[in-house]
């Protein structure tokens, strides 16, 4: 007659693990696989002369109350606001601790939640805007293998770098190229080195009763990446049409003749340099087209340069969106044509 078997006391605990495992599990917030990059650029560790990262400081917390809060990338999911500051609890001892991409990717998740109490919103945007610098388009920002928005490429024998990032698909304005690279020319780029690369495209929102423009970084399947804010000029009487829009392909123009909508006193052509040209010393323009119903019977809307400083800020525009002129040089090697949208909210 066979012994009778004991019966296996650690079954138990091993089932009530594997329950807390799976609850955990299901409440965390996930990303998408992030698209691979070449496997021959992504891999190798970085160039010795490439940047080191480095630890931005952690601005003091604002206690003001914010009138913008960050939009909620599911509104109808949104998490508890105990559940976000664990977020931003874990993001800012990443940041602490040195590890720079990963608290990126907690301290966005907690910003784009729609859960984090408004006071804190203005000390978290000004980290987020430090750690963008570090990890993507500042002069020299370091390259992270883990990075799902950024890799380092080894250039071969006659490659340019505008065909480069066609090829690429990477869909960011090659001078934004060379400025995560702390390069003033294309011609600059030896063949054998390892430059980083971004992938693209950048958004724009803007928040028009506020004049505030918001930009952040988000490919397909990828979790959003805060970028910077921007001070803008809008239309007078409220002539920014709300809606959605898109950099139009071809749309972005350096110095071109002004032709003033049928609305202004003046009368066009008015070339780069006369009194009149309204967009200033920097001649941006980056022209829109609408997406939606509200916007897409709708031309010459567009962001640009302005001669009037002062109108930053305020409603004073004939219907376009201005920009100082260092925020609209950063801005306009930021959206790139085609792919970059740009959303226009009351």
């Amino acid at each position: 007659m066979k012994s009778r078997r004991k019966p296996r006391r650690w079954i138990p605990t091993l089932l009530v693990i594997a329950v807390i495992a799976v609850v955990l599990w299901a409440l965390w917030p996930k990303g998408e696989d992030p698209p691979a990059a070449p496997e021959d650029n992504r891999s190798a560790p970085a160039p010795a002369d490439t940047a080191q990262e480095s630890n931005p400081a952690q601005q003091p917390i604002e206690t003001a109350p914010e009138q913008i809060a960050a939009p909620p990338d599911n509104p109808t999911a949104q998490p508890t606001q105990a559940k976000v500051l664990a977020i931003y609890n874990e993001g800012i001892e990443k940041l602490q601790a040195g590890e720079i991409l990963q608290a990126r990717t907690l301290l966005n998740r907690a910003y784009y939640s729609g859960a984090m109490p408004p006071e804190t919103l203005a000390g978290l945007r000004t980290t987020l805007t430090e750690l963008a610098n570090v990890t993507l388009i500042g002069p020299g920002s370091s390259t992270n293998p883990d990075d799902p928005y950024a890799f380092a490429y080894t250039f071969q024998p006659g490659e340019v770098l505008a065909r480069v990032e066609r090829t690429l698909h990477l869909h960011v304005p090659w001078p934004l190229l060379l400025r995560a690279n702390n390069l003033s020319r294309a011609e600059g780029i030896q063949a054998g080195r390892r430059y980083k690369m971004i992938y693209g495209p950048f958004h724009a929102v803007i928040y028009k009763s506020q004049f505030l423009m918001d930009v952040f970084l988000q490919r397909e399947g990828l979790e959003k990446v805060f970028v910077r804010r921007f001070t803008v000029g809008t239309g007078a009487n409220g002539s920014t049409p709300a809606g959605l829009w898109r950099v139009r392909l071809g749309g972005k123009q350096h110095r071109p003749t002004w032709y003033p909508p049928p609305n202004s006193s003046m009368r066009g052509p008015i070339p780069y340099g006369h009194p009149d040209y309204a967009f200033g010393v920097k001649g941006l323009w980056i022209s829109l087209e609408g997406l939606d119903d509200a916007t897409r019977d709708l031309p010459d809307y567009g962001i640009h340069s302005t001669n009037d400083p002062t109108s930053i800020g305020k409603a004073a525009s004939l219907g376009c969106i201005r920009l100082a002129d260092d925020d609209i040089e950063l801005l306009y090697q930021l959206l790139y044509e085609h792919w970059s949208t740009v959303e226009v909210r009351p």
